[in-house]
């Protein structure tokens, strides 16, 4: 599901800004951050990859977010990963998704907020489309078992960008 949403959404010469850090493992072969030859990966389809490293706080740097929008324009989405993954950060919460959204939008409203959402569904009693983000995707089978979702993984958002990754 993330990866039909990211592939449904980015072009050639569009960049994807990570704002956690790097996105976890499973993520590199379709972003292309890997060592592989890239075979279908976005960066092999021209879509370019940047990071920002967290604050010393271990939160997502709002001010070099910011700073990194405001000079390079070719960002097209904005990937904001709610769980840790693999990294010694807290989740996300929807107060702190809110805050980024609404920063990044701020500078350039055009920008797609990309939530990945998998292991972050439920546990408040907000989700991440209701704090401004234009898409997000998971995996329901992970955290409360496949009967919600049986295929394994949902795409949800604003309708323009979910028929894309349709």
């Amino acid at each position: 599901a993330i990866g039909a949403a990211l592939f449904g959404n980015l072009r050639p010469n569009d960049t994807m800004l990570s704002v956690c850090e790097t996105p976890y493992d499973t993520l590199h072969n379709i972003i292309g951050i890997n060592n592989a030859k890239d075979m279908g990966s976005l960066k092999n389809y021209g879509v370019k990859y940047k990071q920002l490293e967290l604050n010393d706080k271990s939160k997502v740097d709002i001010q070099l977010m910011i700073k990194t929008l405001q000079e390079d324009k070719s960002i097209k989405l904005l990937h904001i990963q709610r769980s840790t993954g693999y990294g010694w950060r807290k989740a996300l919460l929807i107060c702190e998704i809110k805050e980024i959204i609404k920063s990044a939008k701020d500078i350039n409203p055009n920008v797609i907020c990309f939530v990945d959402n998998c292991y972050g569904e439920f546990i408040e009693t907000t989700e991440p489309t209701d704090v401004g983000a234009d898409l997000v995707a998971g995996s329901l089978i992970k955290n409360i078992g496949g009967g919600i979702a049986p295929t394994g993984g949902y795409i949800a958002g604003k309708e323009e960008y979910v028929l894309q990754a349709s």
